[in-house]
């Protein structure tokens, strides 16, 4: 296996940066890849983290996951990536440095483009189109906390959705809202698509050997799904919750400081239960309040951070199928 400058043989462990482009001053624009080769033939999984670069959590535990494991007992192919974006990370901030793009909003890139959409398309035909299987971690960074797994109704809905039961999560979407992303891209490619968020806002400070232990089993149960390892899935207590996707609530008409109900994460609400309250941000009063469209199980609570961008996602309801 071999992509850039980064090989390994059957049964070896690689590790280096893959050049997709170059900056306005000719240095290269780098994405670090880790590649697992296994000892015998199976599928080949990617598993990618910090489109954003304030995504960080991540790139804490996954470079250990590449240590535990042996190229001996695995069929098939590992591509990982810790953090794509290094250029955010590098200035704290969720878009590129280079042209302030958004990373997670390019698709599948454009080989003319600004550099971060060259950036995409090269890693994009390099990186994720051979792969069999893609596993895109995200996090609520400032602005939520997460702990499900979200499927797009495109491509092989059926075999995303059986993966994305098996990573182990609490909560399985089922119409994961359809996106600019390159796993979106990905997914209408007819790869197997999983999107797992995990952590972000508080739960770097309070929540973190949870949310790094979710997130390596949520690696460890991938390899396990396809066949690449050989031992049972791990799934988090008391069990996975199937939702079907039916109503996604973003920001109101009013502006101010957003309070979502963390309280109802995973809840059952009724139409027209407060689910969130939009306060004056220097009167500090009530001067708006976001409700539930309709009953139904609300699967995470945004806002964590009380200033959202204009394009968060505050909450997504969905009926519960299993």
């Amino acid at each position: 296996m071999q992509i850039g400058s980064i090989s390994a043989r059957k049964g070896e462990k690689a590790f280096g940066f893959f050049n997709a482009a170059l900056t306005h001053g000719q240095f290269d624009a780098q994405i670090p890849l880790h590649i697992v080769n296994g000892a015998s033939d199976g599928p080949t999984l990617l598993i990618q983290a910090g489109v954003s670069g304030v995504e960080i959590e991540p790139a804490m535990i996954l470079p250990k996951i590449i240590d535990e494991l042996d190229p001996a007992s695995i069929a098939g192919t590992l591509l990982l990536v810790p953090l794509l974006n290094i250029s955010g990370f590098e200035f704290e901030q969720q878009n590129a440095i280079w042209d302030n793009k958004d990373l997670a909003t390019l698709g599948r890139g454009r080989e003319d483009g600004s550099i971060s959409e060259q950036v995409i398309f090269r890693y994009y035909q390099d990186v994720v189109s051979p792969s069999d299987a893609v596993v895109d971690i995200r996090t609520g960074a400032l602005w939520g906390y997460f702990r499900y797994v979200g499927v797009y109704e495109t491509g092989k809905v059926e075999q995303s959705r059986d993966l994305a039961l098996a990573l182990g999560l609490p909560q399985v979407l089922i119409g994961q809202p359809s996106d600019r992303s390159m796993v979106f891209e990905a997914a209408q490619d007819g790869k197997i698509v999983a999107s797992a968020w995990i952590g972000g806002g508080p739960g770097l400070r309070d929540y973190r050997n949870e949310d790094l232990n979710r997130i390596r089993q949520t690696v460890l149960n991938a390899m396990r799904h396809l066949g690449m390892l050989a031992e049972d899935i791990v799934i988090e207590e008391p069990g996975v919750s199937l939702l079907k996707a039916h109503s996604v609530i973003n920001k109101t008409g009013k502006r101010g400081m957003v309070f979502m109900a963390k309280d109802k994460r995973g809840k059952s609400v009724v139409a027209g239960e407060q689910i969130g309250v939009v306060r004056h941000p220097f009167r500090g009063d009530v001067i708006a309040t976001i409700t539930a469209p309709r009953d139904g199980v609300m699967l995470h609570a945004g806002a964590v951070w009380p200033m959202p961008p204009e394009d968060a996602l505050l909450a997504i309801l969905g009926d519960p199928v299993t």
